[in-house]
Parts: structure tokens; sequence; C-alpha cells
């Protein structure tokens, strides 16, 4: 078009950014430098294309590992290894991605060759092969999210090759998750079974000092109150008894005394033919010895009651109705033998002379002491000593056996509280050895169970496979991206000519620029020539357009291929 200028002239040129223009502006702008749009969008979106086939095809191998719980429920036989599968999850993979196992399956597998070849750190290797490999968890759907599996991914640019490294990831986590578990229950079983040994030795150490404790206070235990209670009675009893026949010995011996010291008539008896004739002298023997044997006969029979009443007193108390009918016997006799005893005879004063007896009397009385060389009642006496001398001594043996239980019952407070401290002490441990007991049995039984393999273990639900396609570079992604970048850089450099001020691209710009008004415009008149110019452009543009179609399909047949 052709504009016409009125020459009002003015120095001061203003920026076109000095006025506001409207979106419909840039829109002409846009289209009236689209040949610089286009150019910039096909050179990037070309350039990208290339650069994304050019790129190297990384190939993904993954396999899925199940989490397989427990064979045998936990009411039979509760495990040992306990725990969150994530949390040991994560321990196994930094035990399988360290140094020491990642070189080693670098070296197994001879993985990045140019890497090494090229010189490259030995870190650097292992850094770059831990960033081609990716452990993502499974959760299953419920509200918890249960971990039920995991996948082990790895990359490589050769696929058969990230199919055998991610065989090889999967086979060591199923090991070490093995190991592990078999590890910490044979170090639980370890333990418990270290710490059982330990209490079992305290335990006998403190039954030993119970049973010496017991042992040196026998008889002062509480369960022995009642028995000493029981046997202190007994003796007490005894005692008694012991003191009763003391009491009775002692009488016995009291009585025999008496009958020692005690004094009866004894008949002396006269013999001679002249008794008769003359006064003062005895009968004739035959006549005279009646009434001494008589005499004899009674005493004789007194002294045998007597002996007899003594020996039963030893034996029997006074309550024995045979003492007490020989008693009564012996009172009679004694009441009689005082009816029938002889008056006393008179002597004379001059006892040199003799005087005659009663004319009634032909036997001469004499007073001598009574069984005072009787050897029965000596040995009787003897008897009763002996025997008062075993009662002492029995009688002095239970005050020391009395003693002996009343001190015992007097200490029984004392070992109450002792023997409870240490029966306290025995019962805790005692019952803390059967609590480990119980524990080092279930520890054996889970270890058991995960040397059998019947506890949590890890499988392998799908296998890696040799993966068929890349998994990256995305080059239809690569390629969406360069178009797009190509499109904005073009469109900034149309916007960013005109933001500069160095163009005039409509009517409007000219009063801006020099000052003058347009007063008219006139359309643009094409001759031959500039219509041959415009369909070599827009053959171009088209030439273009498809070049870029075609460059873009072909990266993506190739892509998909």
């Amino acid at each position: 078009m052709t504009v016409g200028i009125s020459s009002s002239g003015s120095s001061n040129r203003p920026k076109t950014h000095d006025v506001d223009i409207s979106p419909a502006h840039y829109l002409q702008l846009i289209l009236h430098r689209k040949w610089i749009l286009i150019t910039i969008f096909v050179s990037v979106s070309v350039v990208t294309a290339l650069i994304a086939q050019r790129l190297p095809n990384i190939y993904t191998s993954e396999t899925v590992i199940l989490v397989d719980p427990q064979k045998v429920p936990e009411s039979y036989v509760k495990a040992t290894v306990t725990g969150d599968v994530r949390n040991r999850l994560g321990t196994l993979s930094q035990q399988i991605l360290s140094a020491t196992r990642l070189q080693k399956i670098i070296e197994s597998l001879n993985l990045y060759q140019k890497e090494r070849k090229d010189n490259m750190v030995r870190e650097d290797i292992q850094a770059l092969m831990r960033g081609d490999i990716n452990v993502s968890m499974v959760t299953g759907g419920g509200a918890q999210g249960d971990l039920q599996a995991f996948k082990i991914s790895y990359s490589s640019r050769d696929p058969r090759l990230a199919a055998r490294v991610a065989s090889e990831l999967a086979s060591l986590f199923i090991d070490e998750n093995l190991k592990a578990r078999e590890r910490q229950a044979t170090d639980t079983t370890d333990f418990l079974q270290h710490t059982l040994e330990e209490t079992r030795k305290e335990l006998e150490r403190q039954e030993a000092q119970l049973r010496d404790f017991r042992l040196k206070h026998l008889g002062e235990m509480p369960e022995h109150q009642v028995a000493n209670l029981t046997v202190l009675g007994q003796l007490q009893a005894s005692q008694q008894r012991e003191g009763e026949a003391l009491s009775r010995a002692e009488q016995q011996r009291s009585y025999l005394q008496t009958m020692i010291s005690a004094t009866t008539p004894v008949v002396d008896m006269d013999s001679g033919d002249d008794s008769e004739s003359r006064p003062g002298t005895a009968a004739s023997p035959a006549k005279s010895q009646a009434p001494a044997a008589r005499g004899a006969g009674t005493n004789a029979s007194l002294a045998d009651d007597r002996a007899r009443l003594a020996l039963l007193l030893s034996r029997y108390t006074d309550k024995y109705p045979e003492i007490q009918k020989l008693r009564q016997q012996i009172q009679e006799r004694e009441a009689k033998e005082k009816l029938n005893a002889p008056a006393p005879v008179e002597t004379a004063a001059n006892p040199d002379v003799p005087v005659p007896p009663a004319p009634s009397a032909r036997k001469k009385q004499v007073l001598v002491p009574m069984n005072s060389s009787n050897p029965v009642i000596i040995s009787q006496i003897k008897g009763v000593e002996e025997e008062i001398a075993k009662h002492k001594e029995e009688q002095q043996r239970l005050n020391r056996l009395i003693g002996s239980y009343q001190a015992k019952l007097e200490a029984i407070p004392v070992r109450e509280q002792q023997i409870a401290e240490l029966v306290r002490d025995y019962e805790m441990n005692k019952t803390h050895y059967g609590q480990l007991l119980d524990k080092q049995l279930s520890a054996e039984t889970a270890s058991q169970l995960e040397l059998r393999q019947k506890g949590e273990t890890f499988k392998v639900l799908d296998p890696a496979q040799v993966p068929g396609r890349p998994a990256k570079p995305n080059r239809l992604l690569i390629d969406l991206a360069g178009s797009l970048a190509g499109l904005l850089l073009g469109v900034l450099v149309v916007l960013g000519s005109e933001m500069a001020g160095q163009t005039i691209s409509c009517a409007d710009h000219i009063p801006l620029w020099n000052g003058n008004q347009v007063l008219e415009i006139i359309p643009v008149i094409l001759t031959e020539a500039d219509r041959r110019r415009r369909r070599k452009q827009v053959i171009m543009a088209a030439a273009s357009g498809v070049a870029a179609t075609l460059t873009v399909g072909a990266v993506l047949f190739i892509h998909y291929r």
C-alpha cells in the first residue's frame, strides 16, 4: 500500500511503545512477519527432531516381587521378625545398593564398558548405576495401604542386559530378605538362650541361698510355728509329769527314811526252867514262844505292806486303788498293834536291881530301831534316789528343750521377714525365668519357621522380560517440546522487533515516527513480477511446511516402529 504524508515536520520521534497498541495490531504484526515466525519454528523443530533422533535408546526392564505373608497363622507361631515391610525394604535397598554390592554387579555383568574405558571414577560409575535402578512400592487398595508388592527396574542401552540386571537385583532382594530374617530369628534365639542361662544360674544361686537359710534356721520358719507350739506343749506336759513323778519319788524317799528312823518293841525271849518258881523270870520256852511268834508275825506282815506300798508309790499316784487299800490296811494294823501292846515295865529306883516281871508276863520287851539294818528298805531308798536323779536330769533336759523351742518361736517373726525377702526375689526370678523359657521356645519355633522358609518371603510375581521398545527418550514429547519452543521463539523475535521501535508496520505508526499526518492509504498494486515473486514465496513456504511435516512424521515413525 502507499501512504500519503503531509509535511508538518517534527524533530521528536516517539517510540512505538509510548502509545497503547491493541491486540489486533500484534496479530497483524505476526501475520505481517509470518515468514520469520515460520522459519524460526521450522528450524527449531527440525533441529530438535534431529537431536532427539540421535539420542540413544534406553531400555527399562522391571520385575514385580510379591510380599508373601507367613504360611503358619500367628495364633500358632508368632514370628520374631516384626516391623513394617517398608522399613525392612528400605534397609534392604541400602544394603543392596551399597558401593560394594554394586561394584560386584558391575564387574560380574561387565556393565558400563564405555565409561570404564574412559577411565571414569569408580564412585561416579556406581552413582550412575544407582540412578539407573529404581525401586517402587505397590500398595494395596485397603485404607491402611498395606504393602503387597514392589517393583525393581533397571535401565540400560542393551535390552537383554537390562533384563539380566533386573533379575539379578530381584534375586539379591529375595536372598537378602531370607538371610536377614534368618539372622534376626537366630540372633533373637541366641539372645534369649544366653539370657535364660544367666537367669537359670541366678535362680540356682537363690535356691541354694534359700536352702542354706532354711537349714541354718531349721525350726524357725513360719511354717514350723504350729509344729513348734505342739512340741512345746508336749514338752511342757512332759515337764509337768516329770515334776509330779519327782514329787512322788521324794515323798516315797521321805516315807522310807521315816520307816528307817521309826522304833518298835521287839520281844527278847528268856529261857530257863525256874521261870515259874522265881519271880522276875520268864515262863518256860514252850509257854512263851507263842506270844513272841505272834508279835514277830504281825511286825513282818506290817513291814511287808509298807515295802509294797513304797514300791507301788514309785510307780503309781496316790489315787491308785491298791495304794489306798494298802494304806488303809497299814493303818488298821498299826491301830491293832497299839491295842495289843503290853504296858511299860516300871523299873526300880536302882536300875541295877532287877525287877521281877509281872506275874502275868513271861517275856521282856525292848525298844530298838526298826529296820535299821533292813537291806530291802535300804535298796528301795537307793532306787528311789536314783529315780529322783533321773527325774531331775530329765527335767533339766526338758527345760533346755523348752528354752530352745521358745527361742525358735521368738525368732519366727524375724525369720519370716528375712525369708519373705528371699522368697520374693526367688519368685520374681522364677517368674522371669518361666517367661524367658516360653519366649525362648517360641523363638526356636519361629527360627525353624524361618529356616524352612514358612515365614514372610519375597516371591517373583512378574519376572524381568527383555523390553521390545525403549523407555526413553520420548522423542514425540521432545519434538512437541521443540516445536513449541520454536513457535514461542518466533513470536518473541517478531514482538521483540516491534517493541524495539525500529519498524513501521501500519499507518498509525507514521505520526509517531515523524509527526506527519496520513492523508490517504493507497492499496498495493501488484505487477506481474510481484505476482511471480509472491508465488515463489508461497511455494517456498509450502515446501518448508511439507518438509517440517515430513520430518516430524519420519521421527514419529522411527520412534514407534
